[in-house]
């Protein structure tokens, strides 16, 4: 189970980063969903196009301004092709000689360079590793989850047979042999909890003085016996023996 967790975890962790990546504003999004075929110059030699994401309130700044930022910007090139509640995404072309400087001047103004080249075959590709990783994550996780339920059920049930055997000695330590005694299980409503501890608490209170008679047949060893389980013996302290099952419930 622990190394089912594990690849899980793993593929999960992957998919929450493609995830992030189509999540947030212009300036940090992926932008395969956004850009199409048609904002980019295709096959040229000495031109390219250029993504920069501005600052809503910088827009004016960047028509009026972005054919200026470097010496081979093509003029009236650029174009909005999408927009949020924080940025506006242009696209612009220039000369890619000119691409350094470009973005060396776009950054003094605060407008971000998208670093992005147009593949429809690398789209394709992380469309695909997504539908793959999305699959991938419901395959384990309904996987993890069959094998949850079944440990689970396992461990509950070992759990519940170790608390019968520590009923079963803890009589005998107290009240001695023959060992006559019964197991009750009782799941009480939760809002009369206290009521039925104090019904339990009134009906077996004769058991008061058998645990007192077993505790006091310890003769001179009865302070060794203190020292001893000390620990023990400062948790709560019944007539009865008592073990508690925590119950699970699903909301």
């Amino acid at each position: 189970m622990k190394s089912k967790l594990t690849n899980y975890n793993l593929v999960k962790g992957s998919l929450v980063q493609m995830q992030r990546k189509k999540t947030g504003n212009l300036s940090v999004r992926s932008l395969t969903e956004v850009v199409s075929r048609d904002d980019f110059i295709q096959d040229s030699e000495y031109m390219e196009t250029v993504l920069v994401a501005v600052p809503k309130n910088s827009v004016k700044t960047w028509n009026t301004t972005y054919e200026r930022l470097a010496a081979m910007v093509v003029p009236r090139s650029s174009r909005l092709i999408a927009s949020d509640d924080e940025y506006s995404l242009f696209g612009v072309v220039i000369f890619r000689r000119v691409h350094d400087e470009f973005a060396q001047k776009c950054r003094e103004n605060k407008f971000i360079i998208r670093d992005f080249v147009y593949s429809e075959e690398e789209i394709a590709k992380q469309q695909q590793e997504q539908e793959t990783a999305d699959t991938t994550e419901k395959e384990l996780w309904t996987e993890l989850l069959h094998l949850t339920r079944t440990n689970f059920s396992e461990s509950f049930q070992i759990l519940v047979h170790l608390k019968v055997i520590r009923l079963f000695v803890e009589s005998v330590l107290r009240y001695g042999l023959p060992a006559n005694y019964i197991g009750v299980a009782i799941k009480p409503d939760p809002k009369s909890t206290k009521k039925t501890f104090g019904a339990l608490q009134s009906h077996f209170s004769y058991l008061k003085s058998r645990s007192k008679g077993a505790q006091a047949g310890g003769g001179g060893r009865a302070d060794e016996f203190i020292g001893e389980y000390q620990t023990l013996m400062e948790q709560e302290f019944y007539d009865f023996v008592l073990y508690e099952v925590p119950w699970i419930t699903t909301q």
